[in-house]
């Protein structure tokens, strides 16, 4: 027996959590990706509808995330005092959430990422209540996922060459010429 046989293999390496660069670099250009006019054409399918919603909304989900912020700050101007303390609420979880790579040290104690994020739930929600913008979150949950989801289904993705449907079998058309969808036959 040799000693290399006997020894168990190292155990795998947790994957690290998303950092701060990694998040910056999903956000999209804007000018030259969200928003290109020559990328935007409608579904000639379902198919093609439920391919294109799946690869933008993964490809766009930075960009969605900010443009549904936007359209909920959008729905706060009337209330200038709600604004402004969201802004502070969104200020901080960007810095202490999203912009930082290293832990938080407060008073020479280090503060995991779990604490930080359970923390500014609880103040984003305390927030939510002593404010009473229930219907303004509402109102912009409504109205982002209109706008996403006319964005996801009318923007043709990068690969549309090798667009291909998971469920075009289950979805198409019987089809005379292609091949035999399997053992099946009509009775």
């Amino acid at each position: 027996m040799t000693p290399s046989s006997t020894t168990p293999p190292p155990p795998p390496t947790p994957t690290p959590p998303a950092t701060a660069s990694q998040i910056r670099h999903s956000i999209r250009p804007w000018f030259d990706d969200f928003i290109s006019f020559s990328s935007l054409s409608l579904p000639i399918s379902f198919p093609q509808l439920s391919l294109r919603f799946q690869k933008n909304l993964y490809a766009f989900r930075a960009n969605y995330l900010i443009l549904s912020i936007i359209i909920f700050l959008l729905t706060l101007i009337s209330h200038p005092v709600t604004l402004i303390s969201f802004l502070v609420i969104i200020a901080a979880w960007i810095y202490l959430v999203f912009a930082r790579d290293e832990p938080l040290v407060v008073f020479d104690f280090e503060l995991g990422g779990r604490l930080v994020m359970i923390v500014l739930s609880v103040v984003t929600v305390v927030a939510l209540a002593v404010t009473s913008v229930w219907w303004n979150v509402f109102l912009s949950v409504l109205i982002s996922a209109l706008v996403i989801f006319l964005h996801a289904i009318l923007r043709t993705p990068d690969d549309a060459d090798d667009m291909e449907s998971p469920y075009g079998a289950l979805l198409s058309v019987v089809d005379e010429d292609g091949p035999a969808r399997g053992p099946y036959t009509l009775v």
